[in-house]
């Protein structure tokens, strides 16, 4: 799951005879390592590139599935994997509602859970 020059030496070692021993796990490293870079480096557009080649290669079969489960939202994906966009703040929020919700199930009536959660949002604005 790691990059791999951050992996530790003994781990490289073990990652490079993994990759020599099967084909089908170089084939799917070196493909996971090209989304990542895609990912991480907002690269978008070579997200169609990067699925017509897990598409063609046989060695990749394990990773066709999700290749084609990108099709039916691809420019949402490809929007997604290019803007620095996030929607990390909401999706915080949310965590902190249903966090409540389950605390105060049963014991509180819906008053006292939204002031719990505004005190909740107050405290964690910057």
């Amino acid at each position: 799951m790691s990059h791999p020059d951050h992996l530790r030496e003994d781990d490289q070692q073990r990652l490079k005879a993994l990759l020599a021993r099967s084909p089908d796990v170089t084939a799917a490293a070196g493909h996971v390592r090209t989304f990542a870079a895609i990912m991480t480096n907002r690269q978008g557009d070579e997200l169609r590139h990067w699925i017509a080649d897990v598409c063609a290669d046989q060695q990749a079969a394990g990773l066709t599935g999700f290749a084609a489960g990108l099709i039916p939202d691809l420019d949402a994906v490809v929007y997604g994997m290019s803007t620095d966009w996030s929607s990390g703040p909401v999706e915080g929020r949310v965590n902190d509602l249903k966090a409540l919700k389950r605390s105060m199930f049963g014991r509180a009536k819906p008053p006292l859970l939204r002031k719990r959660l505004l005190l909740i949002a107050a405290s964690r604005r910057p």
